[in-house]
């Protein structure tokens, strides 16, 4: 399993980085603009579905019940139950396609009420919306049959998949400039790499001896029936969270032109670390943990809970204070090149910062979330998101007021240690999470450690080193960085191993 995870990690962390290279390329031929917010929001809509029908929601009940069908190893059943819910997911995401096209105008109106007033910036919006709308369906099939992959053991060859889209996205927008609209362009990227995506998952899905046929298809397959009941609280919390994200959509809107590309830069910054620690364990632990649980092996699942926690904790805590502290070096580094300016490398810093601060919470949600899920118990989680998203809009009135754009992002980042407490309060009453005295002194000994670490970054930090930054090249920025993060790591891990941290004894 540890194996598996390096191995993804170390695929997811090439693909955040040529997605790191695909923004710094649009945001030196873009920059910061009334064309980058509409597109910004238009492909924010269909990605707010794809956390309902693709990797999120969809993956998280599908997996476990897949799960239990291929432990019965009844070939015909399993044929049966994964071409149903395919052809029945790709018959849903074409209407819903269709619709979202149709009413693309209205979508944008309610969801951007500040564009409004700027009819160049509602309409380009609308235009780009209606070429990215059918990526929904696109990226949901893939997803679809990553998870099946999963089932099967197979993690490695879906984490190639993302790359795939990121290679479209940075040749079109290199073509861009020879377009009358180029950033038009880079919308029809995100069709055609998405299009490559699935046929490449397709080819991987050979591997396994379970096909997709039409066939097979069964509107009336009792799988089909399992899903829906275990779907429905999970949809009704994520329609809470997408309510919420469109509500954030719709206050940046009314905000300084320029703070939806300000967010999005440091959502993806903060996408790196979420996605190598939060999704890579997070698809792993949700088949192994199924897998164990339908076995009836609950000495065996608790321990695989207890370990990662604790990877997590180590892990994600100095990453989040290293953000923190180097947060100008981090987007100086990828994004201040051409029209993304220095304005735009400071504003973009204070919503990573808000982001960094709630990184472990975000990350722990991931992974306590999926416990849940393994033992088909959708409602709690649900319910606790629900209560969370709330939280976070009533957060909102106050941050706003502080912070600008970047409350925001603290919002989200207060709110995730308050959804992680819950979350573990519950696991604990289902006697499946055990924190005892050596858990506090486990979290004692990596906070000291971190101190230190932020003692040391304090010390080489100054304010007068941005602007050496900003007149070295990319190659000596990424140099410069390097070595003053690893540096900070290896200072992080002397005093945990000074503090008898065995981790050696963790990861086995």
């Amino acid at each position: 399993m540890l194996w598996n995870i390096i191995k993804m990690s170390t695929i997811m962390f090439i693909s955040k980085i040529i997605g790191f290279i695909r923004d710094i390329l649009i945001a030196n031929i873009f920059g910061i603009n009334k064309q980058t917010d509409a597109f910004y929001t238009a492909f924010k809509l269909p990605n707010m579905l794809r956390k309902i029908f693709a990797e999120g929601t969809f993956s998280y009940v599908f997996i476990p019940l897949l799960s239990k069908y291929k432990e019965n190893k009844n070939k015909k059943k399993i044929k049966e139950f994964i071409s149903s819910i395919y052809y029945l997911l790709f018959i849903i995401l074409i209407l819903i396609s269709i619709l979202g096209i149709i009413y693309s105008k209205n979508i944008i109106l309610y969801t951007s009420p500040g564009f409004i007033k700027d009819k160049f910036k509602t309409n380009f919006t609308i235009k780009i919306l209606k070429i990215i709308f059918p990526y929904i369906i696109l990226i949901s099939l893939t997803s679809c049959i990553s998870s099946i992959l999963n089932v099967w053991n197979i993690f490695i060859y879906p984490t190639f998949t993302p790359i795939i889209l990121n290679i479209f996205i940075i040749i079109f927008t290199i073509l861009s400039n020879k377009f009358k609209i180029p950033i038009l362009l880079l919308s029809w990227s995100i069709i055609i790499g998405s299009i490559s995506q699935l046929f490449y998952q397709k080819i991987i899905l050979k591997k396994i001896p379970i096909k997709i046929k039409l066939k097979y298809f069964n509107i009336f397959n009792k799988g089909i029936k399992k899903i829906f009941i275990n779907i429905i609280p999970v949809i009704i919390g994520m329609i809470i969270f997408q309510i919420s994200q469109i509500m954030n959509n719709s206050i940046l809107s009314y905000l300084e032109s320029g703070s939806i590309s300000w967010i999005y830069y440091a959502d993806r910054l903060i996408e790196l670390p979420l996605s190598i620690l939060g999704t890579t364990i997070s698809i792993i632990l949700l088949s192994k943990l199924s897998n164990n649980y339908n076995k009836n092996n609950i000495k065996k699942y608790k321990k695989i809970i207890n370990k990662y926690l604790r990877i997590t904790l180590i892990l994600s805590i100095p990453i989040s204070i290293i953000l923190i502290l180097i947060s100008k070096f981090f987007i100086i580094t990828l994004f201040k090149y051409g029209k993304f300016n220095f304005k735009d490398v400071i504003m973009t810093s204070k919503a990573l910062i808000a982001y960094s601060i709630g990184l472990t919470g975000l990350i722990l949600v991931k992974i306590i979330t999926t416990c849940f899920y393994s033992i088909n118990d959708t409602k709690t989680p649900t319910k606790i998101s629900i209560f969370t998203l709330i939280f976070t809009q009533i957060l909102n009135i106050i941050t706003l007021k502080l912070f600008k754009h970047a409350g925001l992002a603290l919002s989200i980042s207060i709110s995730s240690y308050i959804n992680t407490i819950i979350l573990c309060w519950k696991l604990k009453k289902k006697n499946i999470l055990n924190i005892k005295y050596n858990w506090f002194l486990f979290f004692i000994k990596i906070l000291l450690s971190s101190i230190i670490m932020i003692i040391f970054i304090k010390t080489i930090i100054k304010e007068n080193l941005i602007n050496y930054f900003i007149n070295l090249n990319f190659a000596f920025r990424l140099i410069n960085l390097s070595i003053i993060i690893l540096i900070s790591i290896i200072i992080y891990i002397i005093c945990l191993i000074i503090f008898k941290i065995n981790i050696k004894e963790i990861i086995k």
